[in-house]
């Protein structure tokens, strides 16, 4: 086959779901930009994906089943054939709700560590993704990678979507224990977001109730909660240097996963999400 064919689909938690050609339609690939089969070539060259997420892209290549070769990113597909493209390609999850789910650090920078366990932030919650990844029902999960959460929302409100989970952890005195939620003081959605994962998490973990907590754009966290354009919500699920919390957090994954996805479910279902151009702060919910 020739280096020049033509592929579009979108990118999904860093690797391209393929919408055409037809005979890799609902495949999922990587791109590497080496042009040869050898052992560990393709890996090297690996595009990374990451600016890409949740978006339509064109990709030029060479098809080998789970690679593209030679492969080259040539455009980004704009918000109307992107619209048009996911109800063709995707019928059944444009009528889910999408969740942004944000790790609040990366593999380079990755937050509080726990000597004891020997487990960070971002290790913990790449590994507790996988799962829930894989046990949510009714919602259309994204994978979202940041250094910090007080940096601009921008990259979240380009994927549209329509809320926002951001993960992370707490750290004080190797004894305080619990686990919390943060929310945009101003946003009723924010607030009913915040107290569903509060209700699923506090009672699988069963750590002390630090409740939803309000917190304006001037607070640390603030700039996410209060800027970004879909309701979010910010999870310190345990104190990290507190090794009872860490013990219990990591003492069955499938059960916490198992929490999460329920949470985020029952956000997609109850919660009437709405977004706004000026701020996470005129919401509705729905009574249940």
């Amino acid at each position: 086959m020739s280096g020049n064919e033509q592929f579009f689909g979108m990118v999904r938690n860093g690797e391209f779901y393929v919408f055409a050609p037809q005979h890799l339609e609902g495949a999922t690939v990587k791109l590497t930009t080496t042009w040869i089969e050898e052992p560990h070539a393709n890996e090297s060259g690996v595009i990374n994906l990451t600016e890409f997420e949740g978006k339509i892209i064109e990709v030029r290549g060479r098809d080998s089943g789970k690679w593209i070769y030679s492969a080259k990113v040539v455009e980004e597909a704009g918000p109307v054939l992107s619209d048009f493209l996911k109800r063709v390609f995707l019928k059944d999850e444009v009528r889910q709700k999408r969740c942004a789910l944000v790790f609040g650090h990366e593999k380079e920078f990755p937050g509080i560590i726990n000597k004891n366990r020997n487990v960070s932030e971002f290790e913990f919650y790449e590994q507790l993704y996988r799962l829930v990844e894989k046990k949510v029902k009714h919602t259309v999960i994204y994978r979202v990678l940041r250094d910090s959460h007080t940096e601009s929302p921008d990259d979240f409100n380009e994927l549209d979507p329509d809320f926002i989970i951001s993960l992370h952890c707490n750290a004080a005195d190797e004894k305080t224990s619990g686990t919390e939620v943060l929310y945009y003081h101003k946003s009723k959605t924010g607030k009913r977001i915040a107290e569903i994962l509060i209700k699923y998490l506090v009672e699988y973990l069963g750590l002390p109730n630090r409740g939803a907590k309000p917190k304006t754009a001037d607070d640390e966290c603030g700039l996410l909660l209060c800027y970004s354009t879909a309701p979010c919500a910010i999870v310190k699920l345990f104190f990290m240097d507190n090794d009872l919390d860490v013990n219990r957090a990591l003492e069955n994954p499938e059960g916490l996963a198992d929490a999460f996805a329920k949470a985020i479910d029952e956000v997609s279902e109850k919660v009437q999400l709405e977004h706004t151009s000026i701020g996470n702060d005129i919401f509705l919910f729905k009574e249940e």
